[in-house]
C-alpha cells in the first residue's frame, strides 16, 4: 500500500462530500491502522485475533466493516448489492478503490458514513457489551448523511445563486452608446443618462428630477427624452445606441406601429428627434450594465437636483464607470 499503487484512492478520499471525521476515518481504513483484533494480535502475542461478534477466526478490518454478519446486514439494508460486498480482497483499500471506480462522489460518501457507523457499533459491542440492530445502524448513517447535505447545501439549487453579473459592453465601432434610467419616488421621479464612445470613454451625461406621480413607464419615457436632449446639447450626431434596463419600454418601441396608448405617443415623440443622428437604436440591457445611469437617477431623486457634465465628470461617476 502507499501513494504509488493507490494514488487515485488517496487523491479522491479528500474530495468526498462528507464530514471531516469520516474523511479521516476513510484515511485510517486505507492505511488499515484501526485496531481490529487481528491487528492487535500481530503486535501482542497471545491476544485473541478472532471476531468478538461472530466468532470468525480472524477479525481483519475488511471483516469488521463488510463481512461480519451485522455489517453485511447493514449494507444489505442500505441497498448495496452482493456484487459490491462479496468479491474477495486482501486489503480493505483494494475494495474501496474498486468501488470508487463505479460509484459517484455522493454514493461513496454515503458508503463511508455507513462503514463509520458499523465501526462505531463494533466498538460499542467490545467496550460496552451492546450491539445495535442493523436497521438502526443504517438509519443513523442515513440521517447523518442527509443532515450533512442540508447543513452544507451540497445539492445544487434549481436556480443558481452564483450567476455572474454582466458588465457594460462597448458599442460597435462607429457608434455612441447612451444609457439612461429612471427612479420613481412617491411624488417625483429622478432620471439620469451617461454617454460613452466606442472606446468606453465617458463623453458626457446628466440627470434631473420631475415633480408628480408618474408610472414606471412614464418615468422611463421622461428619461429617454432627456437622454436625447443631453445628446443634442453635446452635439452628438453619429450612429447612436440607446440602452435601458426597462424591457417594457423596448417592447413598445419595437411595436410602435400598433401602439395607440399615451405611452406609445410619448415614445413616438422621442423617435421623432432621432433625425439629429445618423441612425438610432433602442435596446434592452441588464441592470448591472446600466448601473451608472441608475446611480445618477437615484441621486437626482434623492437630492432633487439637476446636473450636466461633459468629459470632466464628477468623481462618483468616475468610480462607478471604473
Amino acid at each position: 500500500m502507499g501513494y504509488g499503487p493507490h494514488r487515485f484512492f488517496w487523491r479522491a478520499l479528500w474530495r468526498l462530500d462528507t464530514l471531516p471525521k469520516i474523511r479521516v476515518f476513510t484515511w485510517q481504513v486505507g492505511h488499515e491502522i484501526l485496531p481490529t483484533n487481528g491487528k492487535i494480535a500481530n503486535i501482542r502475542p497471545g491476544f485473541n485475533k478472532g471476531c468478538p461478534r461472530c466468532g470468525a477466526e480472524t477479525e481483519t478490518l475488511l471483516h469488521a466493516l463488510r463481512d461480519c454478519p451485522t455489517s453485511r446486514e447493514v449494507l444489505s439494508i442500505g441497498g448495496w448489492s452482493s456484487s459490491f460486498i462479496s468479491k474477495s480482497y486482501d486489503h480493505c483499500i483494494d475494495w474501496l478503490e474498486d468501488l470508487m471506480r463505479v460509484l459517484d462522489k455522493r454514493a461513496m460518501a454515503d458508503l463511508m458514513t455507513i462503514l463509520w457507523n458499523c465501526w462505531n457499533n463494533r466498538n460499542n459491542f467490545i467496550f460496552r457489551g451492546k450491539e445495535e440492530k442493523a436497521q438502526l445502524i443504517w438509519e443513523r448513517a442515513s440521517n447523518l448523511s442527509k443532515e450533512f447535505r442540508i447543513c452544507n447545501m451540497l445539492n445544487e439549487p434549481l436556480i443558481s445563486q452564483n450567476i455572474g453579473k454582466k458588465k457594460w459592453v462597448k458599442p460597435p465601432k462607429g457608434f455612441i452608446k447612451i444609457n439612461f434610467d429612471a427612479a420613481v419616488g412617491e411624488n417625483r421621479i429622478g432620471y439620469g443618462t451617461v454617454i460613452r464612445d466606442e472606446e468606453g470613454f465617458v463623453i458626457g451625461g446628466g440627470g434631473g428630477f420631475k415633480e408628480g406621480r408618474l408610472s414606471v413607464e412614464e418615468a422611463e419615457c421622461v428619461a429617454f427624452k432627456e437622454s436625447i436632449n443631453v445628446a443634442r446639447k453635446l452635439q452628438i450626431s453619429e450612429h447612436v445606441l440607446f440602452e435601458t434596463d426597462n424591457a417594457g419600454l423596448v417592447n413598445r418601441f419595437n411595436n410602435l406601429d400598433n401602439d395607440v396608448t399615451i405611452i406609445g405617443a410619448r415614445i413616438k415623440e422621442c423617435t421623432a428627434a432621432f433625425t439629429i443622428f445618423k441612425s438610432a437604436i433602442l435596446s434592452w440591457t441588464e441592470r448591472s450594465c446600466n448601473n451608472v445611469a441608475h446611480l445618477i437617477c437615484k441621486e437626482m431623486l434623492r437630492e432633487t437636483k439637476s446636473c450636466f457634465f461633459d468629459m470632466d465628470y464628477p468623481s462618483e461617476i468616475h468610480d462607478a464607470v471604473t
